[in-house]
């Protein structure tokens, strides 16, 4: 399951030894729901291998300026803190699946890669 944070929760994520998958999204965001669908299956199947949390850019702006997200939905897959990875638009499933299994597995993930929406 993913967790929503906000500024007083966020701290637990910086902590966090786990690579962390962050989803920043909006409620009125229309490819921000399938995307945050997607990422809550896939929270289960990397369960105690991968952190997934939720931030609302309108609800929490300064998490978001802290990684630069400008656009919603924007995926970043964090290690040790630092953003590794960024995804920008909505993602199909092999593209997160691929991620996350170099996350999850210890593997290092290239970091700057971004990738632009995909389309489902």
């Amino acid at each position: 399951m993913i967790n929503d944070v906000d500024r007083d929760s966020y701290r637990g994520v910086l902590e966090c030894e786990l690579p962390v998958f962050a989803c920043f999204v909006t409620r009125w965001c229309h490819s921000c729901y399938p995307t945050c669908l997607l990422a809550d299956g896939l929270a289960r199947d990397y369960d105690d291998r991968v952190k997934f949390v939720k931030v609302d850019v309108e609800e929490s702006p300064e998490i978001a300026e802290r990684y630069h997200v400008t656009a919603v939905p924007t995926i970043l897959l964090l290690q040790n803190t630092q953003p590794v990875n960024r995804l920008l638009g909505f993602q199909d499933r092999r593209t997160l699946i691929s991620l996350l299994s170099s996350a999850a597995a210890g593997e290092e993930v290239p970091e700057g890669k971004l990738v632009s929406g995909s389309g489902p």
